[in-house]
């Protein structure tokens, strides 16, 4: 039988864990009041793709937000309140601005017998819990030399190669600065913990976001959160813990009265969970055999339910006047189920 002995998971309703890309979100600025016919979504598509990586993920890709301000040739970053809002907005840690500058074109010669395009680009990432700058770019693209005809017959494909290039470039050193970063660095206050628990199987949820099950090793930041772990039968686990790096957290749950009554120990819940476990592979499985178990125990039972109470029948045996006690389902009947699922 397979056994699953651990569970990495990421902690993906929080910060990013260590090492993963940092969601960013991305805002696109045309600065060139004269350069309408820009192919903006080009650039912002390749500005996506080009980013996102190991380092930062773009999360707005398909449609990031495109502002065309048109106020200052140098553009502006986003600011302070517009980054921690936006961020708070699409889930991301950090706002990245791409402010197109520039677009100019250069004579050669004179008269000019040739042109090259130029392309000043401002990338400035901001922090979206803070809104304070994290770090930023500004690059310059040049193409190569154009004839006059070349320019005139095919400008659309000229501008969208420059804008292409210039993304990619501009993309490439920005990632560099954010890998060297404190931003990136601080990443590492996070907490890796080992979760056990006296019944395999238990779900774990942390600040609201599902985990997975126990037994499990858990990226989480380092700090206080709200821990929340659940079995079928057994009183719910819920607590504030604060968790630090390299810490095993231990879970003891308990039977609830309707466990209590039917498996009598959490020795014994527990045993039943490991016998039936070793017919079947997953946690689902074994809750499955337990329900289906208890249901039955329902049926064969000498209990009726009455006015939402759980009332005994009143039965007489053969040889005797004693009631017929309910008796909960036996390990091999529950494995017995379990072949038949």
């Amino acid at each position: 039988m397979k056994t699953k002995l651990f569970a990495f998971i990421s902690f993906a309703a929080a910060l990013t864990a260590l090492a993963a890309p940092r969601p960013v979100a991305l805002v696109v600025q045309n600065h060139t009041s004269d350069m309408e016919a820009l192919p903006m979504a080009a650039f912002a598509d390749t500005l996506a793709a080009k980013l996102s990586g190991d380092t930062i993920r773009i999360v707005n890709p398909a449609n990031a937000i495109g502002v065309n301000q048109n106020r200052t040739a140098r553009g502006e970053a986003m600011p302070e309140a517009s980054a921690k809002e936006l961020g708070r907005l699409l889930g991301a840690d950090g706002v990245l601005t791409a402010s197109i500058q520039e677009f100019t074109s250069e004579d050669i010669g004179a008269p000019a017998i040739a042109y090259k395009l130029k392309v000043r680009l401002a990338l400035s990432l901001a922090d979206s819990a803070t809104g304070e700058t994290i770090c930023g770019v500004s690059d310059l693209s040049v193409s190569k030399n154009y004839t006059a005809e070349q320019v005139k017959s095919d400008t659309a494909t000229l501008y969208e190669a420059l804008m292409h290039k210039a993304a990619a470039d501009a993309a490439q050193k920005l990632v560099a600065k954010i890998e060297s970063s404190n931003w990136m660095s601080a990443q590492a206050d996070i907490a890796h913990i080992n979760f056990t628990c006296n019944i395999q199987g238990a779900d774990i949820k942390i600040d609201g976001a599902s985990m997975g099950t126990i037994p499990a090793m858990i990226e989480v930041p380092k700090g206080v959160h709200n821990l929340l772990v659940e079995y079928p039968f057994c009183v719910t686990y819920a607590t504030k813990a604060y968790f630090t790096d390299g810490q095993t957290y231990n879970v003891v749950l308990q039977l609830d009265a309707t466990g209590r009554e039917r498996f009598k120990s959490e020795a014994l819940f527990a045993e039943t969970i490991d016998r039936i476990r070793k017919t079947g592979e997953t946690d689902d499985y074994v809750r499955r055999t337990l329900a289906d178990g208890t249901a039955q125990y329902w049926k064969n039972s000498a209990i009726k339910i009455e006015k939402g109470e759980v009332k005994d029948l009143k039965l007489a045996p053969p040889g005797g006047n004693d009631s017929i006690a309910p008796r909960s389902p036996t390990v091999d009947q529950l494995m017995e189920k379990a072949r038949e699922l």
